[in-house]
């Protein structure tokens, strides 16, 4: 009911402003090649912001006005040819334009939905992540804690062992502390605005590297002076993504991580010796976090490259431009074309 109304309105509105260009074009006598231009621009500019209905309304009511105004004037009659040609041209050309952005207006949002719902599926499996964290990791071994401290209690008369029990519940209080830390860290951290990138990246990968029993090697240079948020941000979740695929996919413990930059570009590099992958497999079957990469990265102007083969390890590149103007977008662009890229 509510599309039904707005549809009318529309279809009113349309009718107004046709009506009212077609008494202004009659009064400064306008040829009827103009009229119908002015009429063409009206269909537009309703096409853009109202419905196919309503345009397709307005098209009809402006072609009866161009009828109505051509020679002889108030008739309803056409008596040049060229006249009833130049009608039928903007009659067809009207429909024509109602039809593509029609067609355009419904990709668009078909467009925006897909991208909803992969936003939301991201946000689902990441919510996932956490939840499988908290309940198989640390819930349990808060529950151990717990257990470990009941037996302490019982046995509290025998001294002998305690200052080393009480030692060790406090090593692994810390550990538990240490990882929710991490965890915390990778939903958001606000080290980012006062350490900087490299210093939380640098953090980030001490902690995982602790937590998961893995080696990083974290090296940074030449980071400009103040780096935006945004792109910080960015190249953060970029890490996280990468170090969480490399860990879990590659079958090594070790990884190299490079952090490099210049006044107009930072480069982030993640390197495995592992397993490796097929770049068309993967793109096929969307894993990896790839396209979630790739996407993050055009919010702010940058791209990714993937150099993977099967048993030869796996290099993941991002590239961000810091300075947007035009010769560092080219410098940008001479140098993302040395990389093979993985595209969505």
């Amino acid at each position: 009911m509510h599309k039904f109304w707005r549809s009318t309105v529309q279809c009113l509105i349309g009718s107004v402003a046709v009506a009212s260009l077609t008494v202004v074009c009659y009064r400064l006598h306008f040829m009827l090649a103009t009229t119908s231009l002015l009429f063409v621009i009206v269909v537009v500019l309703l096409s853009r912001t109202g419905g196919f209905v309503s345009s397709i309304f307005c098209s009809i009511i402006a072609a009866l006005s161009l009828v109505h105004i051509a020679p002889p004037s108030f008739s309803f009659r056409v008596k040049d040819p060229l006249d009833d040609v130049a009608i039928v041209v903007f009659c067809v050309t009207s429909f024509v334009i109602s039809s593509l952005v029609s067609r355009v207006r419904k990709q668009a949002e078909e467009a925006l939905s897909s991208v909803s719902y992969k936003v939301i599926e991201a946000e689902e499996r990441e919510r996932q992540r956490i939840a499988r964290d908290l309940h198989e990791d640390t819930c349990q071994r808060m529950s151990m804690l717990v257990v470990k401290i009941d037996q302490l209690k019982a046995d509290s008369l025998n001294t002998a062992h305690l200052p080393s029990r009480i030692d060790a519940l406090q090593k692994e209080t810390l550990e538990m502390l240490t990882d929710v830390k991490t965890l915390a860290h990778e939903l958001y951290s606000p080290r980012l605005e006062y350490l900087g990138i490299a210093g939380v990246m640098s953090s980030f990968c001490r902690d995982l590297g602790n937590q998961k029993n893995v080696e990083i090697d974290f090296q940074s240079d030449g980071l400009p002076s103040r780096v935006p948020l945004d792109i910080s941000l960015c190249l953060f979740r970029v890490l996280q993504e990468a170090l969480h695929n490399a860990e879990t996919h590659s079958g090594v413990r070790k990884f190299d991580v490079q952090l490099n930059g210049s006044p107009d570009e930072i480069h982030l590099r993640v390197r495995d010796c592992g397993v490796g992958f097929k770049l068309e497999m993967a793109k096929k079957a969307g894993g990896l976090g790839l396209n979630r990469m790739q996407e993050r990265l055009k919010l702010v102007k940058g791209g990714l490259s993937i150099d993977s083969q099967p048993k030869r390890g796996t290099t993941i590149h991002a590239l961000v431009p810091v300075s947007l103007d035009r010769d560092a977008m080219q410098t940008v662009g001479r140098q993302l074309s040395k990389y093979p890229y993985y595209s969505h």
